[in-house]
């Protein structure tokens, strides 16, 4: 008979410090044990509300990559956000010290599910495997966003990776989190692949748009494809998604984005309502941290519909992405507009053929009520065609920041040193580190 896994859910937080910080203050509640099918879908609920943070997928983790680029600008209040968007971002950061625990509590509840469930005897239990599917999607999605924030992911034999926590916390006592020493960017990236191996062999059922189904996981495969310029990898996951997945390009942008709802062109959407909210509203509409950059206004070609999306108000521009006043518009985690885009670049750097990954990317061009483009004489104009089209379709959703940093364009576009293609680890976390544990990213070591 299988045991009954006695684990203890890390839900409610681990305060204001980091996954390292073994500050007793930072116990969290043990009452949630994994015993049976009920509680693990109870703890899987949790993980999607850690993930809707304001730190994380609430807001800033998304609006900052486009807010240090050249997308967005702040003309507001909050220290945090100033650093940002002036780009000297130090190691004491509000969204550096908090994103990075929130991130870690995603990671460490996946963590429970996937060691615990198997353990489970409950006849009850019908989608045993969804919940681990979803628990190692939930795991490789996060560990693929700390490591383009904090970890030298452009770089593939770079020692700066990420400390891979890849067992629960014992019995939910904080003093036993173990100093986890940084993996390789390649020994980080292999956890994440394998991660997805086993959420695509789990989640063959699963096709839930609110939730981290086949589809989203194969679309997480490709994105990591792509930022590994494994581009074989990414082709064929967008080209099944794109067969098989049975989504749509809206053609109507409204229907995109005058929503609260899943659409037919998503394939995972951070659900939020007006009870459970987001905060795009707040910081897009409302307050002036994540205002709309006149450069991406004067990037946009004349006649393009997606500039119906950028509006003016309270003295400045803004995005229009995030118009429900009640905060319940949903964050776009993967949509299929990204997976053409995706599908393009592959294309393209597989065969060497600027031309060869034309076909894509006019398809969206098109929905935006734009010409297609014809032929491009070179791979530098294709890479620059490819990054107007995702500056433009993908605006105010968490890209901008990160293809100037795989295509090294940081520099010229930014004017930063290559050292600031990523954020600084965390004050609190170096802090608590045994010595030598934890190194400093590169470049941060004496700001």
């Amino acid at each position: 008979m299988k045991k009954t896994a006695l684990i203890f859910i890390v839900i409610l937080g681990l305060g204001a410090c980091n996954v390292l910080d073994q500050d007793p203050q930072d116990s969290l509640d043990a009452n949630m044990v994994l015993v049976d099918g009920a509680s693990a879908n109870s703890i899987l609920n949790g993980v999607y509300s850690t993930m809707g943070s304001d730190y994380y997928y609430g807001v800033e983790y998304v609006l900052n990559m486009d807010l240090i680029a050249d997308n967005s600008v702040f003309q507001g209040f909050y220290d945090s956000q100033l650093e940002i968007d002036q780009m000297t971002v130090p190691f004491t950061n509000l969204f550096v010290t908090e994103s990075w625990p929130v991130i870690y509590r995603v990671i460490n509840s996946a963590n429970l599910l996937i060691e615990g469930v198997p353990s489970l005897d409950d006849p009850n239990f019908s989608n045993e495997n969804d919940v681990l599917g979803q628990a190692y999607g939930l795991r490789a999605l996060a560990f693929f966003d700390l490591l383009r924030v904090f970890g030298e992911h452009y770089i593939p034999n770079s020692s700066f990776g990420l400390p891979l926590l890849l067992q629960p916390i014992p019995e939910n006592d904080f003093n036993q989190i173990p100093n986890i020493p940084r993996s390789t960017v390649a020994q980080t990236y292999a956890q994440i692949n394998e991660d997805l191996d086993l959420a695509l062999s789990f989640l063959t059922e699963s096709l839930d748009q609110g939730t981290m189904n086949y589809y989203a996981a194969l679309a997480l495969r490709a994105r990591v494809a792509l930022y590994q310029k494994n581009y074989a990898v990414a082709k064929a996951a967008a080209d099944e998604i794109i067969a098989d997945g049975g989504f749509e390009l809206l053609d109507d942008l409204d229907e995109l984005y005058y929503t609260t709802e899943i659409t037919g062109e998503t394939i995972f959407d951070l659900e939020f309502n007006d009870q459970d909210q987001s905060s795009f509203n707040s910081y897009t509409i409302r307050r002036d941290e994540y205002n709309l950059d006149e450069r991406l206004i004067n990037a946009t070609e004349a006649g393009d519909k997606r500039a119906a999306y950028y509006g003016f108000s309270r003295n400045a521009n803004r995005i229009l992405k995030y118009t429900d006043g009640t905060n319940a518009n949903n964050t776009k985690v993967f949509r299929l507009a990204e997976i053409y885009l995706i599908r393009a670049e592959a294309d393209a750097m597989l065969s060497g053929n600027p031309n060869s990954g034309l076909a894509d990317i006019n398809t969206i061009r098109q929905r935006a009520d734009l010409a297609p483009i014809q032929s491009l004489p070179s791979m530098d104009a294709f890479v620059n065609a490819l990054l107007q089209e995702r500056r433009v379709e993908l605006a105010f959703e968490g890209h901008r920041f990160f293809d100037l940093v795989r295509f090294d364009k940081t520099g010229a576009v930014m004017g930063i040193p290559d050292f600031r293609k990523i954020f600084p680890i965390p004050r609190n976390e170096l802090q608590v580190a045994e010595p030598g544990i934890l190194a400093q990213n590169p470049g941060y070591e004496t700001l």
